[in-house]
Parts: C-alpha cells; structure tokens; sequence
C-alpha cells in the first residue's frame, strides 16, 4: 500500500563543488510535509545564509518526481510513500555533491495504514580528506519493541563498516524509556555523541521524551539549539555547526 515505485532518489542538479567545509552547518527538522511551499523555499535560503549551513536534513518530506533541487542545493531522498504522484520520506540536501547514497526500508509496518519507514545515508568529502556519512533518520512508530530493537539493528550493521566521521540524526520517534535505551546502545556501539541544544524545551517531546536528536562522532561540536518556528511543523528546526579537522 502507498509503495514507492523508486525509493531511492536523487535530484538532476549536480554542483561542481564536490567538497564540504570542514567548518560546517546542519539542519534538521521535520517538517510535516510542508517543504514545497514557495514561502518555504525562501525562508530555508535566508538560513543557509544567515546561519552558514551546508547540509539540510528533512523528515516528512515532500518530494515530486519532477523536484529539481531544495534552496538550490542537489539532493537525495528516501521515499517510503508514494500518493498521488508525489513521495514523501527523508531528504538530504547539501552545499556539495553527494559522494554516495543508500537507504534502509524499514520491514516492520507501522499500524493502520501499515506504511514502512526509510533511513538515507548519505556521505560527503569533506576539505580535509575525510568522508562523512550523514544518516538521516526517520524511526519507525507504533510498532513494537522488538520491532524498533531490530530495526536498528540492521541499520547498525549497516553504519559499523564506516570509519570516519558520522552525523546520525532525525526524528527518532523514541517517546518512552525503553526506545531511548535502543538508541543509547546505538550510540555506545558506533561511538556516537549526542548533541545537545542550547535551548531544550524548545525540541519536540512527546511523554517528555525529546523525539528529534543529533549524534555525531569525531568531530568537535561547536554550537547546537532549537528554533522556535512552529509556521510549518509542529517540530522546531535544529541548528548544529561542527569543526572536523585531522589530528
């Protein structure tokens, strides 16, 4: 049901610039699928300007077949729902061109409309040498323990043979105990950090469970917070800058 019929996209843009800052910007935000808005458009470009970044990660995105680019920038996509000729799913876009790109379908559905989830992963070169794989992550909901458990299991298999930098961030939809334990054993594992904001009241929680998260790991976090925008989502953005320099 809703199937994708092309899970795995990428736009037709493709930028010179094959390299991303070592000094770079993220954003992550769900943005309820209200990405193609013209007015949305605009305020993701004054961002990019007013706050420096270099990689957008979107959850609950939009993305039409004929999508050219997000703010200008290339983009890859991992659908999980097709319906009436547009996809919905996880977008990554950057101020580079994407080195690879590969997703995770979820095999657990999620109940009443029984939709699957996709993970993109995405990696980037970075100016000095080091390839950085940027996970996108949208988790699987109203399923059961085991099912979030196994899910991550495989996504950890598939995240374990990368040696460099890591960003794994999203919409973790981890909103008691004993889902955040299943992320904390992640992160353990593959040496990840959590990044936390500045301003913690203002990400999204559910059972006062923080739901949207940034792990990272060798880099150095410089700066991470939440934007009270509630316009298009009722998930506020977060902002992240990291340095990544060779020792």
């Amino acid at each position: 049901m809703f199937k994708p019929d092309i899970p795995l996209l990428r736009s037709p843009l493709i930028l010179e610039n094959k390299i991303i800052p070592s000094d770079f910007g993220i954003l992550c935000w769900n943005v309820h699928k209200e990405n193609l808005k013209p007015e949305f458009d605009t305020m993701i470009k004054n961002w990019i300007r007013q706050f420096d970044m270099d990689i957008l990660m979107f959850q609950e995105a939009v993305f039409p077949d004929n999508l050219f680019s997000v703010a200008g920038l290339p983009f890859a996509a991992a659908a999980n729902i097709k319906l009436r000729g547009r996809q919905f799913g996880v977008l990554t876009a950057a101020t580079a061109d994407i080195h690879t790109k590969t997703d995770v379908m979820s095999l657990a559905r999620e109940t009443m409309l029984t939709t699957r989830k996709n993970i993109l992963m995405t990696r980037y070169w970075l100016d000095n040498g080091d390839l950085l794989l940027v996970v996108n992550v949208h988790a699987v909901n109203f399923t059961s323990r085991a099912w979030y458990e196994w899910e991550f299991s495989r996504l950890l298999k598939t995240l374990q043979h990368h040696t460099g930098p890591m960003i794994v961030a999203g919409d973790f939809n981890c909103w008691n105990r004993s889902r955040l334990e299943i992320i904390m054993a992640l992160c353990r594992k593959l040496g990840l950090r959590q990044a936390r904001p500045d301003r913690p009241r203002l990400v999204k929680q559910f059972f006062g469970f923080e739901l949207d998260r940034i792990y990272f790991r060798q880099m150095t976090l410089r700066h991470m917070d939440a934007l009270e925008n509630r316009i298009f989502s009722d998930h506020n953005p977060l902002l992240a800058r990291f340095s990544c320099t060779s020792p």
